[in-house]
């Protein structure tokens, strides 16, 4: 994924860019300030408006509801809450209807009774529909009562009267079902000591929406009510005003409206008989309709987004009285409420952009200016970063930020010039001793100090011991600094401890100073002392790098100390690299060392090989460095060169940690994890007894068949055993003997040793009882038939182990490898091992051995080589080859194969040769193996010319006066193997 370059501009355009965006920023963040300010004066005005709209219309309701709530007490105190007739109770008309006319809020005073009796008196107004009631002319006041007569029939009766409440019309009563005590109004009043007050709700009779206030006479339970109209509130609604559009609307608790700006939409008319309260959603506002779901959710403050507009909603709860609960929705546009604020930004806008042209063209001169010396400056630090630091910097400034640059601009060439060339000191220095006193000469050059030191802490942390010590000028008597505690009262210590560089002067008096010798060496009374601690990535103290100042020499001021203290710590960090590379690589030769201890260990016939065939390998690699021979003129090896040797040396038989033990130390044909030898024993033993069994059988019989001519004599059959005997005896001593496998087994004895196998024997148990499951996988599922003969020497089924594919390589492997692999993993037979023609191994086994080597191969290739020892697996996976090509495993010819591969293969057959530490062949003695290796050399298979400068450099006597026995070291003429 491509990254892109960020562009660049220049400075003058910056600043001139950086000072308009804050002249761009001043002024928006006023004019957002005066904004929010005048936005917050606004809304907190208008909040205050709302608050006080809401307070007028609940005072208003209180003026109207307290005078009613005392005239319905008053009335439960008259008589006619005692009145038992109708005419009594119109008796009382007089009061009802001059409490009417005083209250036009009441649209009419009910009386229910305890009986169910029901008196209503309410007033005809032009305003108010009288279809319902149909009134006669002149009529003024109507009342209607609902009596219960004897037979429990409830009977309507209307009155009409005039202003002066003269009876105009009596109409005939009719039954009427309308019962005053089933009503929310009475049950309310009966339930409580005090007025009640109904929910708002919808007066079907005059087709408005009020509220009811009833209250009970406490002696009769004769309930008063009078019902309130709320449509002089819609009247204070529309008196109230905020903005050309906004909305204001009286709730109640169910969002029903109580009063809106047209009164007209309150009620709802269906098909011109069913009347109900309109709803908010259901005004004919569109923004009502859709503020209705944020004031459903319960959101008393809210903003609403509204065909492109922003309005601002808030709900004002009111509760005039005890029960009654109203809420004040004002839904205003913001555009039109925050006018004012908008007007005030649009002007703090335009005189922002008026600076901002003006201060446009001298801001760019300016910074034009400004900017020039800094071109320079960056003209210089291109040159820096090209490292071009032989050029003095020139730029001068009168703005003294940029002239001190200029000046720190000169310190820093200067200082990375002496940086870079200690770097690349250290750098090219890799061994650790030499690197030490590299970093001790060098801050003391740096630093201007008299002499320096390096103290390192011990491996163990208890101490600081003394690493390097420079003087700047010679003396006679350069002391040996004493090691010191780490945990002592001195300065080095408490370097240490506090982690922070440390003066101290040194005198006559300072004798518990691990640094006091140096008094006398500098021959000075007073010796300054800086300690700076030297730590590690993980920020571990490893040592104190101290520097010296005597009475002649200048103190180390305070940027200098700084640069010396960087400095040091870049030296600390080398230091610990060349101790961390130190360690590690002698961690990876015992590491190796031990993989070739163990390997030896695993093999007692093998022990020590791993070591001696390095050391020899060595010996006649330093040999071919010293020769001045033509084939060996151009061979040098530097330090990782040797250490590429070293390692491929110690491992060069890794892969026998591949190859079982019992294979390695195969002594005998028939020998596995035992040797088998020891069955086919029991075998002739078990003949012997069959032998012995049938001479008495056979002697039974004859005895039984008394002496018939017929029967063979005692002597006979005694003759016959004897002879049997002896042969079986005879028999089993030669398998014996061939079982060594010392020398070459000629064909006569082999076509005896298969006659003897085909000599049979009973076996009566059952051979598959007791074995491993790994054993009974490579038998046949037949069963034989108990008892069984058998051959005397088997190869049975069981005895072949089969390859299997991770055992098998490839032609075309990714190694290079040109072996020819036998059919079998093993091949355990007793006859296929007994007829081996020479040595005890078979063709699997011997495979199997030579198999090491590729193990070898595989394993070293597989380790992540730094780029110097990449090599290993050539040099040590070689010393099989031969210089005609017929080695294994890649059957690479000498030229294919580098010099140190073919030192390591005459190194590995002269050790072989040569051991004294392998029980199964006696070890040669210096003329035997150069004799062997002679005729090795002549058939092709070791280098000629390396061979010559084994006997010529005296490389095989030198590791024969160190590694063989005074036996083996007979007398040898060198001329005769050349």
């Amino acid at each position: 994924m491509f990254s892109v370059k960020p562009r660049h501009y220049p400075l003058h355009l910056q600043i001139t860019a950086l000072f308009m965006l804050l002249i761009l920023l001043l002024g928006g963040s006023l004019t957002w300030y005066n904004y929010r300010k005048s936005s917050d004066l606004i809304l907190t005005a208008s909040t205050q408006l709302f608050e006080q709209y809401g307070e007028r219309l609940r005072l208003e309701f209180l003026r109207t509801y307290q005078p009613i709530v005392q005239l319905i007490n008053m009335l439960t105190l008259d008589s006619i809450v005692k009145a038992q007739t109708p005419t009594e109770r119109l008796a009382r008309l007089t009061l009802l209807a001059r409490a009417l006319e005083q209250r036009p809020q009441i649209t009419a005073l009910q009386i229910g009774y305890a009986n169910g009796d029901y008196l209503v008196v309410r007033p005809i107004n032009e305003d108010q529909p009288g279809t319902r009631f149909n009134p006669p002319p002149g009529s003024t006041l109507i009342a209607q009562s609902i009596s219960v007569d004897s037979d429990e029939n409830r009977l309507h009766e209307e009155y009409f009267f005039d202003a002066e409440l003269h009876l105009i019309e009596q109409r005939d009563a009719v039954p009427s079902d309308y019962d005053p005590r089933q009503q929310n109004w009475y049950q309310l009043a009966l339930s409580r000591d005090q007025h009640v007050v109904t929910e708002p709700y919808f007066f079907t009779a005059i087709r408005k929406v009020g509220i009811t206030l009833s209250s009970r006479d406490p002696l009769q339970g004769t309930v008063i009510a009078a019902d309130v109209a709320l449509d002089r509130l819609s009247e204070s609604v529309s008196e109230l005003h905020i903005t050309p559009r906004s909305e204001i609307v009286l709730l109640d608790q169910n969002l029903n409206a109580l009063a809106y700006r047209d009164p007209g939409k309150l009620v709802l008319l269906y098909q011109d008989k069913i009347i109900d309260i309109a709803r908010l959603d259901s005004l004919g506002s569109q923004v009502l309709d859709a503020a209705s779901k944020p004031v459903a959710a319960g959101q008393r403050r809210f903003r609403l987004e509204f065909d492109g507009q922003v309005w601002r909603g808030e709900l004002y709860a009111l509760e005039p009285a005890d029960s009654i609960h109203f809420d004040l929705l004002t839904l205003v546009p913001e555009d039109e409420l925050l006018s004012e604020a908008l007007i005030i930004r649009r002007q703090s806008n335009l005189i922002t952009g008026i600076m901002l042209l003006l201060a446009l063209p001298l801001t760019w001169l300016l910074a034009h200016q400004i900017s020039r010396p800094l071109r320079q400056l960056a003209l210089e630090a291109s040159m820096i970063r090209r490292f071009q630091l032989d050029q003095p910097i020139s730029t001068r400034s009168r703005i003294r930020e940029i002239d001190d640059l200029g000046h720190s601009m000169t310190v820093m060439k200067d200082t990375l010039n002496q940086f870079l060339g200690m770097l690349g000191s250290m750098s090219a220095e890799t061994a650790f001793m030499p690197l030490l006193e590299l970093i001790t000469t060098q801050t003391m050059s740096v630093s201007q100090a008299a002499g320096a030191a390096i103290y390192l802490v011990s491996d163990d942390d208890s101490r600081l011991e003394p690493a390097s010590l420079k003087l700047a000028e010679p003396s006679q008597r350069v002391p040996v600094l004493p090691p010191c505690s780490v945990h002592g009262n001195h300065q080095l210590a408490d370097c240490l401890l506090q982690e922070s560089s440390l003066s101290k002067t040194l005198n006559a008096d300072s004798k518990n100073h691990p640094m006091f010798a140096l008094l006398q060496a500098l021959e000075t009374s007073r010796l300054m002392v800086i300690a700076i601690p030297l730590k590690n990535r993980k920020r571990e103290s490893v040592g104190v790098l101290c520097l010296l100042y005597g009475n002649g020499h200048a103190h180390c001021e305070g940027d200098l100390l700084a640069f010396i203290e960087t400095l040091s710590g870049f030296a600390s960090l080398t230091l610990e690299n060349r101790q961390l590379i130190g360690k590690e690589k002698a961690l990876l030769e015992a590491f190796i060392e031990l993989i070739a201890g163990a390997i030896d260990a695993k093999s007692p016939h093998t022990g020590g090989h791993c070591a001696r065939v390095p050391a020899l390998t060595e010996m006649l690699a330093r040999a071919a460095c010293n020769s001045t021979e033509p084939a060996f003129a151009d061979f040098s090896l530097n330090r990782d060169q040797w250490e590429e040797l070293h390692i491929a040396s110690w491992l060069h038989d890794c892969g026998k940690v591949t190859t079982p033990e019992y294979v390695v130390e195969k002594a005998t044909k028939l020998e596995t994890f035992y040797d088998r030898i020891h069955e086919i024993r029991t075998r002739f033993e078990v003949l012997k007894r069959d032998a012995q069994l049938g001479f008495w059988q056979q002697l039974c019989q004859s005895h039984e068949q008394g002496g018939d001519t017929q029967t063979p004599s005692r002597a006979s059959l005694e003759a016959r055993l004897q002879a049997e005997l002896s042969q079986l005896d005879a028999d089993f001593a030669f398998v014996a003997h061939c079982n060594l496998g010392r020398e070459q087994m000629a064909t006569a004895d082999q076509q005896r040793l298969r006659k003897i196998a085909e000599r049979t024997w009973h076996r009566t148990l059952d051979d598959r009882l007791g074995i491993s499951w790994e054993e009974r996988q490579r038998r046949s599922n037949t069963d034989d038939a108990l008892p069984v003969r058998e051959k005397l020497l088997a190869d049975k089924d069981f005895h072949i182990h089969p390859r299997t594919e991770a055992d098998r390589i490839a032609a075309d492997n990714p190694w290079g490898f040109k072996l020819s692999q036998p059919e079998h993993l093993y091949n355990q037979g007793e006859l296929y091992n007994l007829l081996i023609r020479a040595g005890t191994l078979t063709p699997e086994e011997r495979y199997k051995i030579n198999d090491h080597i590729v193990q070898t191969i595989i394993m070293l290739e597989k380790l992540p080589y730094p780029r110097h020892l990449r090599g290993i697996p050539e040099i040590a996976g070689g010393h099989h080859e031969r210089m005609d090509g017929r080695g294994y495993p890649r059957g690479l010819t000498g030229d294919q194969m580098s010099l140190p591969a073919r030192m390591m293969a005459i190194a590995d057959i002269f050790e072989a040769l040569t051991a004294t530490d392998r029980p199964y062949k006696e070890p040669k003695c210096l003329s035997e193996a150069l004799n062997i290796m002679g005729q090795m050399r002549d058939r092709g298979h070791i280098d000629p010319q390396l061979f010559r400068l084994f006997l010529q450099s005296g490389v095989c006597e030198d590791y024969a006066s160190h590694y063989l026995t005074a036996a083996q070291r007979d007398r040898i003429n060198i001329e005769h193997y050349l």
